[in-house]
């Protein structure tokens, strides 16, 4: 799949404004079908469509988010909290953020909660005039397996050479690790590494910003090591929006229009 020149364009924007490496990876909209998460506490799932979008190539990383806290209308600002009474409570609550689990420039950002991960979606959002979100849990799905059927985003075999995993490091790696792990849109670390937060409200399905509801968290860590867990498509967990994790990060998705 090639990346229109607007889309490289954009890319380098977002990358200018943050720090490398940054690239929006187009994911071509289609059937997403959701297992049946029901005994967990999750939805029953079920087959539905997604648009075009695009989704960043990495999650985000600790020199990103410093970006977000150091930049003069950034963590500082508490507006970019506002899109609920409850993300307006976290902030009065939280006006400092939690350091990161893991020091390094180019380490995936933890300890990020799912109300200061929307916050930094927001503000770039104003930044670069981009509707920029978290992903639903259907993007993030789709642009971890597209029409495959597989398991994993490299197949239905697992392999511990393609992504961070079973404990093998003992903490998380820099962003782009394991290139031969990337799924079929080109998106790295979908498996391994950090789970994601994502846009949808887990038990719901819905994309409501408000309440404590618990959120979907999709994809797998650096110390997962149940094999079921790892797969692309399981639905096994929702965590508080209020959750600092060691384990947990974001990376940032973009509607874009047919002509990009």
């Amino acid at each position: 799949m090639s990346i229109s020149s607007e889309l490289i364009t954009l890319s380098k924007q977002v990358e200018t404004l943050l720090c490398p490496p940054f690239e929006w990876r187009p994911v071509t909209g289609g059937a997403v079908t959701l297992l049946d998460a029901s005994d967990y506490g999750g939805t029953t799932g079920g087959t539905c469509q997604v648009a075009d979008f695009a989704i960043a190539k990495h999650l985000v990383t600790n020199g990103q988010y410093k970006r977000f806290i150091e930049h003069p209308n950034g963590f500082c600002n508490p507006q970019w909290w506002d899109f609920s009474l409850q993300g307006i409570q976290w902030r009065k609550d939280h006006v400092n953020p939690k350091p990161t689990a893991f020091e390094g420039t180019d380490l995936p950002r933890t300890r990020a909660s799912w109300f200061d991960s929307m916050a930094f979606c927001r503000w770039l959002s104003a930044e670069l005039n981009l509707h920029i979100h978290l992903p639903t849990e259907q993007e993030w799905q789709r642009a971890a397996v597209g029409d495959t059927g597989w398991s994993y985003p490299w197949g239905n075999e697992l392999d511990e050479t393609r992504g961070n995993f079973m404990k093998r490091i003992g903490q998380v790696s820099p962003v782009g690790s394991f290139p031969a792990g990337q799924s079929p849109f080109g998106v790295m670390d979908m498996i391994g590494n950090l789970s994601e937060w994502c846009l949808t409200a887990w038990g719901m399905g819905s994309t409501d910003l408000n309440g404590y509801t618990y959120r979907v968290i999709r994809g797998c860590a650096w110390n997962a090591g149940t094999p079921e867990y790892l797969r692309a498509t399981d639905r096994g967990v929702g965590w508080s929006p209020r959750g600092r994790l060691n384990d947990c990060g974001f990376r940032i998705a973009w509607q874009f229009s047919k002509n990009v």
